[in-house]
């Protein structure tokens, strides 16, 4: 059938002008309906009118797992990561469709979740899962890749930061600019990454021929309002103070900055602090909060590629990969001559 933009439009009822921003893959079309419009000129035999109009393979599913629930709602890391992410799968031709689920959820409804999603497979942010949590997943039948959780003893493809990498360049960063005395903000709320740095903070203590003394660990719940009070209330307990504080995100380093400075105390010069993931709000503290970054663009695209790979090519292992870290020095921590 030899048709025409007018005639396409006559038929679907639009105006030509609007076939042709289709046609030319154009702005001035809103989304849903251009795909509307994509899909009806293909079922009428016209796919060679498009031009650069990507094909769209499906849905990929990115869930937010909740557990905890405070994690991901004071400091979404996984907003970060979204925009590659999404970049990445536009170029394989899938759309990104958000999918909320809660632990709490009954188990029923969380497969039913899945099965009506629409989507050809899932990038799970997985922060707070724990690895019973996998079991609904493994059940679906679907493709997926666990992201910000590397579940090491479950045979699961997985996409995470490698933890303890980071924490050995702050520990060493620490000494190396004289500090003795190194505290760490540990949080109450206990997911897989907090674990893994905490071992690792142990850890390099004993590389470094420093004791481990518990007082230096200073315990804190997640929300601004906790942490600024419960680091206030660990210095008016504590005779001598560690130099140098460890957080286990960027989120408890700059509350924690901000309970030190309530208390009185001036950061660095009277005691350091050292983040963890750089977040944006690292360079809107004063001082601008030192801390360990994770490549947020590569860590969307890894999990993209994992995925394609496997929705391509069924395998009977699984893969994981670990994103390394670089410090970022700002402000934040002194050095003690």
């Amino acid at each position: 059938m030899n048709l025409k933009a007018k005639d396409i439009a006559q038929m679907l009822g639009v105006s030509t002008a609007t076939i042709s921003l289709v046609l030319n893959n154009k702005p001035g079309v809103g989304e849903q309906k251009r795909q509307e419009i994509i899909e009806k000129i293909r079922e009428l035999g016209c796919d060679h009118l498009l031009k650069d109009v990507p094909v769209i393979n499906g849905n990929i599913g990115f869930v937010v797992y909740k557990t905890v629930g405070r994690i991901i709602d004071e400091s979404p890391f996984f907003t970060y990561i979204l925009e590659g992410l999404n970049n990445s799968l536009s170029g394989y031709g899938y759309n990104l469709s958000f999918v909320y689920m809660n632990k709490d959820t009954d188990v029923e409804i969380q497969k039913t979740q899945l099965r009506t999603s629409d989507c050809k497979g899932f990038i799970i942010f997985g922060v707070e899962m724990k690895r019973d949590d996998l079991q609904v997943f493994v059940d679906s039948g679907l493709p997926f890749v666990v992201l910000d959780n590397s579940f090491q003893d479950s045979d699961v493809d997985s996409v995470a930061i490698n933890n303890s990498q980071g924490i050995s360049k702050v520990m060493q960063y620490c000494y190396e600019m004289g500090h003795r005395r190194i505290g760490y903000i540990r949080c109450r709320d206990r997911i897989t990454s907090f674990e893994e740095r905490y071992r690792a903070y142990k850890r390099w203590l004993g590389y470094l021929g420093l004791p481990f003394d518990e007082s230096l660990v200073c315990d804190v719940d997640y929300s601004e309002q906790m942490v600024r009070r419960g680091i206030k209330e660990y210095l008016e307990n504590i005779n001598t103070p560690p130099t140098v504080f460890v957080a286990e995100n960027d989120f408890l380093a700059c509350s924690a900055l901000q309970g030190i400075q309530d208390f009185g105390y001036r950061v660095p010069e009277d005691i350091s602090v050292i983040g963890f993931d750089d977040r944006p709000i690292c360079q809107m503290m004063v001082p601008a909060v030192t801390t360990v970054n994770v490549p947020k663009d590569a860590f969307g695209a890894s999990a993209v590629e994992m995925l394609m790979a496997k929705m391509k090519t069924a395998r009977s292992y699984s893969l994981k990969t670990e994103i390394g870290t670089r410090l970022i020095e700002r402000e934040s921590v002194r050095k003690i001559k």
